[in-house]
């Protein structure tokens, strides 16, 4: 069941706005921090609203280099990619970040220099519905694997939080025979939130509380300016189906049973606030963001496919969830998976 286009409130127009005035109106800024840290904040929470009216601040699914959009061409890649390996690791974002967020932790100059793995980053609209940008992933990694410059031989996906559910998401909507599934020998999620995550059904319980009362109502309205993207992390939705004929309030989940793809090595990366996975603190709180059940897709509304095995589950004590993405022992743990033997 497709969606219609919301007209943007007036706080949503000043946002709009405010980014025009800082990060101006082209998809092909020159990469800069400032201008597209904003940028990924609005699409954030209101990229859906972005995409519906055709603004040119909604960010597009897509390979980005340098803060450019590459064409997935031959002569596009070959130019971005003039040093391209056979293998490649494929670097998707999470909500409220843009490619950059790869960058400080230097993963993917690590995987290069380390196995060889050539880092591809892309942007996307976080504020879009996960299954809408699941289905553009697939659509790109189509395009990446026809026109690589050179013969591919692996394909590695890796996400971070949101970015997770979008790699889980194409691989759910792919066709059987779709040129880049058979090449994935890896996907590597580093604290999706693959049961949902806890503080978007807060903030969902909130909304509906306050919708009830007169007095507090315009609490519940700014409440629910948030995106669809925000809301299927509520329940970690992967596919339309599972958010189609439902509620957008509704806080019981839909979620279908789609299982992790087979032929692939799956690897959780958990993250903790505590110092056990059992402890009160990892329970209550994960790694801040997501808690370590949902971040091993492992609790009691989880289905059964979708559990991620004892020894494809890697739990790092005192690493917090924007950590995820930047620190050394998150990188080793990712690193000696990928150099291990992949099985035939």
């Amino acid at each position: 069941m497709s969606e219609e286009p919301q007209e943007p409130t007036a706080v949503e127009q000043v946002l709009m706005r405010g980014v025009h005035r800082v990060a101006g109106v082209s998809d092909e800024l020159i990469h800069h921090p400032a201008p597209n840290a904003v940028r990924a904040f609005v699409n954030a929470f209101v990229g859906d609203r972005l995409d519906a009216s055709g603004s040119a601040l909604s960010h597009t699914m897509g390979v980005r280099r340098r803060g450019r959009t590459v064409p997935l061409t031959e002569s596009g890649l070959a130019d971005a990619f003039p040093d391209a390996t056979s293998d490649v690791a494929v670097f998707v974002h999470g909500l409220l970040f843009t490619e950059t967020a790869w960058q400080p932790g230097g993963f993917g100059k690590g995987l290069r220099d380390d196995l060889g793995l050539t880092p591809v980053t892309v942007r996307y609209n976080t504020g879009l519905r996960i299954s809408h940008n699941g289905h553009d992933l697939n659509h790109v990694l189509i395009d990446l694997v026809a026109h690589w410059p050179v013969p591919l031989r692996r394909l590695v996906l890796i996400g971070h939080s949101m970015g997770g559910l979008v790699i889980h998401s194409a691989l759910a909507q792919a066709e059987v025979d779709a040129s880049w599934v058979g090449l994935v020998s890896d996907t590597v999620t580093l604290g999706s939130p693959h049961l949902g995550a806890p503080l978007e059904r807060g903030v969902n319980h909130v909304a509906r509380a306050a919708g009830a009362l007169h007095r507090i109502r315009p609490v519940a309205r700014a409440l629910g300016i948030r995106s669809v993207g925000i809301q299927d992390l509520r329940h970690g939705n992967l596919v339309e189906e599972e958010w189609g004929d439902a509620d957008p309030t509704d806080h019981r989940t839909h979620r279908l049973d789609i299982p992790l793809h087979p032929g692939i090595r799956h690897l959780a990366v958990v993250g903790l606030l505590g110092k056990k996975i059992d402890g009160k603190v990892a329970q209550l709180f994960g790694d801040g963001m997501v808690t370590a059940a949902s971040a091993r897709g492992s609790g009691r509304h989880s289905p059964e496919s979708r559990r991620f095995a004892r020894e494809d589950v890697v739990v790092l004590p005192g690493v917090s969830h924007l950590a995820l993405i930047h620190d050394e022992t998150v990188y080793a743990a990712v690193r000696d998976r990928l150099g291990a033997t992949v099985d035939p």
